[in-house]
Formats: C-alpha cells, sequence, structure tokens
C-alpha cells in the first residue's frame, strides 16, 4: 500500500519527507520490523518504543510514525519519511483499518461494556440473532465465533477480551467475507483505554454495570468509568444505547450520546424493559419479559439475578432490530456460556458450579444466586489475581464469609506475586466467626471442596470459569477447574 493511503484519516501533526513510497506492512514492535514496514511507536506504560527508532531503521524500516517532533527525538537525522500524530496508540487503530479495507463499514457493531456480564450479555445476543436469521459474528473472552458462507459454525481462540487492533480488522474482514453482517463484541475498559476501538463506529452500545475492578490500571473509579463511557461516544448518529436503568452511572454515561436512542432494562418497571414473575432453580431462570408494553415468556439456563440482567439487555437489543419474539425466546433459550454459573454433573448428590466472577460484585452475585438454590450449606473456592487491583481481596474475603456457609481460599492466576501473600490479604480483614481454610494449590482447594460436600449442598469453584490455564510465577501451567472437578467427582 502507497504510505499516503495509508494515512487517510490520521491527525498529522508534523510530516518530514516524501509519503510517496510503497508499505509492505505495519509493525509496533521494533523487533519484529520488516524491509519496508511502517514503524509505529509511542509512549507505553513502562516503554517508550521511540527509543528503538534506530533499531527499526536499522532493519529496514521505510518509515516512521511517532508522537515525537523530529527534534525532539535525539537522531541526528531520519532517512526515512517521518510523521508525528498526537496519538500513537490511535494512530495504530487506524492504520490497521486502513491497512485491511476498512471493513468495519461495511458491518453493524454491536458493541457491550460494564465491568460484569460482558460475556453472557455478548452470547445471548449473538444467539438471539442467530436465531433471526441474521449473518451474525461474535468477538469475546471465549472465543471469537461466526457462521461462515457454508452455513459452518466456526469458533477461533481468543487472547484478550477486546483484541489488538490488526487481529480486531483482520477478523472484521474475515467476517466480511463470509457475508457476516452483525457483529456483537465486549469491549473492556482497557481496549478502549488504549485506542484499540479507536475510528471504529458504533450501531448499538449496551451497559451492563460498573463496580471495582481493574484499578490497577485505571487508578480510580472515575477514570474507570471515563473509559466505559468511550463506547458510547463512538455510537452513530441515529445509534442505540441500552443502558442498565439500576445503575447509579446510567445517566452520566446517556450524556455522552445525546443523539442516541436510548432503551433501559431493569427490574424495575420505571424501566423500558423489565421483568416479573422470576422463577429460579438449579436448571433454569424463568421470568415474563415485559418490553414496551409487550410481555412474553422467558427460560434461561444461565441462572441468577444477575442473569436476568444480562437476558434483558439482550432482550433490549433484540427488540432494537425487530428480532421475532420467537426468535428471542429460542434464542436464550439454546445459550450456554463456558465458565459462567456452568454446572458439573457427574451424577453427584450435590452441585459443582464453576463461574468466571473474580471481582467482588461478580463474586456477590455468583453466590447471592447459588445460596438461593442451595437445600444445605454453600461452600465457595476462590482465589484472588496476582499483580491486580489489591484492594478487592479483603472485600471478597468478606463476601464470601458472609454468604458462604465455608470458603476455601486458595491461589487464581498469581502471575509474578507470592501466592500465600495473597491469600494473607484476601484473609486479612475476615469477620471472627468466619469459617473458612487456606489451601494454595488450587488442585488441592478443589478437591477439599468437593470431598467436603454432603447431599444438597452447593459447591462453587470461582475466578476463573472458561480459562484452561494457571500463571504462577509468570509461567502458564494447564489448569481448567472443569476439568479438575470433574476428576475429582468421579473419583468418588
Amino acid at each position: 500500500m502507497r504510505f499516503r493511503e495509508l494515512l487517510h484519516g490520521l491527525n498529522l501533526l508534523a510530516t518530514t519527507g516524501s509519503c510517496d513510497i510503497d508499505i509492505t506492512g505495519i509493525a509496533t514492535d521494533n523487533r519484529q520490523v520488516k524491509q519496508g514496514n511502517v514503524f509505529v511507536c509511542y509512549q507505553g506504560i513502562s516503554v517508550d518504543s521511540h527509543l528503538f527508532i534506530a533499531d527499526a531503521l536499522q532493519k529496514g524500516a521505510a518509515a516512521i510514525i511517532g508522537e515525537q517532533s523530529v527534534a525532539a527525538l535525539g537522531i541526528p537525522t531520519v532517512s526515512v519519511p517521518y510523521v508525528q500524530v498526537p496519538n500513537g496508540r490511535r494512530a495504530i487503530s487506524l492504520l490497521a483499518a486502513n491497512w485491511h479495507g476498512n471493513p468495519a463499514k461495511h458491518l453493524k457493531l454491536i458493541g457491550i461494556t460494564g465491568t460484569n456480564g460482558k460475556t453472557s450479555t455478548a452470547h445471548l445476543i449473538h444467539t438471539i440473532l442467530k436465531s433471526s436469521g441474521r449473518k451474525t459474528a461474535l468477538i469475546g473472552t471465549v472465543g471469537h465465533q461466526y457462521t461462515n458462507a457454508q452455513g459452518e459454525e466456526k469458533t477461533l481462540p481468543a487472547s484478550l477480551t477486546t483484541p489488538d487492533a490488526f487481529a480486531l480488522h483482520a477478523l472484521f474482514k474475515q467476517f466480511t467475507e463470509e457475508g457476516v453482517e452483525y457483529v456483537t463484541m465486549e469491549t473492556s475498559s482497557q481496549g478502549l483505554a488504549l485506542q484499540r476501538l479507536a475510528g471504529l463506529v458504533f450501531d448499538t452500545a449496551v451497559f451492563t454495570n460498573l463496580t471495582q475492578d481493574h484499578l490497577d490500571y485505571h487508578q480510580t473509579m472515575e477514570e474507570y468509568l471515563k473509559a466505559k463511557r468511550m463506547l458510547f461516544e463512538q455510537l452513530s448518529g441515529d445509534g442505540f444505547a441500552v443502558l442498565n436503568s439500576d445503575s447509579p452511572v446510567a445517566e452520566r454515561i446517556a450524556q455522552v450520546c445525546p443523539d442516541a436512542r436510548v432503551l433501559k432494562y431493569g427490574l424495575s418497571n420505571k424501566a423500558d424493559l423489565y421483568a416479573e414473575d422470576i422463577v429460579s432453580s438449579l436448571n433454569q431462570l424463568a421470568f415474563t419479559a415485559v418490553a414496551l408494553e409487550e410481555r412474553f415468556q422467558i427460560k434461561l439456563r444461565l441462572l441468577g439475578q444477575y442473569n436476568l440482567y444480562n437476558a434483558l439487555a439482550a432482550i433490549a437489543v433484540g427488540t432494537c432490530y425487530r428480532c421475532p419474539v420467537s426468535a428471542i425466546q429460542t434464542g436464550l433459550a439454546n445459550t450456554v456460556v463456558p465458565g459462567r454459573f456452568e454446572l458439573i454433573d457427574r451424577g453427584q448428590d450435590f452441585a459443582v458450579i464453576v463461574d468466571y466472577a473474580h471481582t467482588p460484585d461478580g463474586l456477590e452475585n455468583v453466590l447471592t444466586a447459588a445460596k438461593h438454590i442451595t437445600e444445605r450449606e454453600l461452600i465457595c473456592v476462590f482465589g484472588c489475581g496476582g499483580d491486580r487491583d489489591n484492594g478487592k481481596r479483603p472485600k471478597m474475603g468478606n463476601i464470601s464469609a458472609r454468604i458462604s456457609d465455608y470458603s476455601v481460599i486458595t491461589s487464581d492466576n498469581p502471575r509474578t506475586e507470592d501466592p500465600d501473600a495473597i491469600i494473607v490479604q484476601t484473609v486479612s480483614n475476615l469477620p471472627h466467626d468466619a469459617k473458612y481454610v487456606c489451601i494454595s494449590d488450587r488442585r488441592e482447594a478443589i478437591h477439599h471442596a468437593i470431598t467436603t460436600a454432603k447431599s444438597g449442598d452447593v459447591v462453587v469453584i470461582a475466578g476463573k470459569g472458561h480459562e484452561d490455564y494457571q500463571e504462577i510465577h509468570g509461567e502458564r501451567f494447564p489448569f481448567d477447574d472443569r476439568v479438575v472437578a470433574s476428576d475429582v467427582l468421579e473419583s468418588l
């Protein structure tokens, strides 16, 4: 591609040299630069990639894009075209879109943001659209799903909730080539803040909730909210804003998209869409959906009040796109989300549930839902991740102690931290009468919880859900809560 074409839509502060040259690719890591590439650099969280321009040039970079002026670089001469932009990360997203031919312009994008519920809500929306006969794709934490031109269901692995810009636009291009029309995607606060979605225009934006998480990155709840609001700032002029009316920040989100068509959902009849006649059991969640004066029955395989909210959000999106009620009902009834309140049943007379809950609010929601269906005692196995917001550790310890009858506190993904030190912080403020045990080895902790359980009990294994690894001392080891729990149950 010609360098000038690649720069389309970027805010160019200064340009040195001719942009009428051919570019063979785009690199953001100097170690991956190939002959003829453009090297894009920016001030990162811990590394300033401007420091590697000389190395990129030596490897054959044909052009440089950076945030600093040529004079500030400290390089006597830049032998190739140099373009200065105000934000390197944003530039990367726009470059990735241009490189792939801006495929997102041919798609209706549905973005979901919030602390909890993004994955389940995205899956519910995806199945509703599929049940309505729409050509749809899903981008999210558990994996990327789409139906190809031959009608075959395809799943691609995911490493990030919101893929990096190059991976994202490559997916968009693949989807358009397969005839996809709608893309439902989880949009994480970090993905938004890091400008991975810059330049995209969303047809619909969904807000689930806002509770404490990722403060190791955002530092404050205000900055966290600011990142979430970015999705709604990217709504099209006639787009839909689907908001949880029971969240205290819903109105603040609505303020950034004044031209959007707002649809609010919640558990109060003040919302545009709400639920009545709620019945919950170990196998099913049923309710009456009241949507714009229309009433219809919904049955879900996802359990808990928090999944009421996720289902209502999905129904709201289905309503926006005029999906038939029958398609909404079928889609919701058929949705299963890996590692989200997933029942591990090997014929035992007590329940074992695996869930991804890894925030205070998420853990409280899952345990509250489990408590409602527990005949006898609730046992909770959980840990807290390392190298992340450590302020939530004692909060999660207290939540488990308050709702569960017995807590088994273990390791999650300790990453580079000492697992035992994380556990000490988690139990640092437990009530004196709390019933708990600390078992650092997660496999042993799961074994202890399941072998302790009696008829009528419910065991919740929280924190990792669909993940098939455990990260210890910076190294990933194969580990799946669902597999471990199954192995223990089958050995009984």
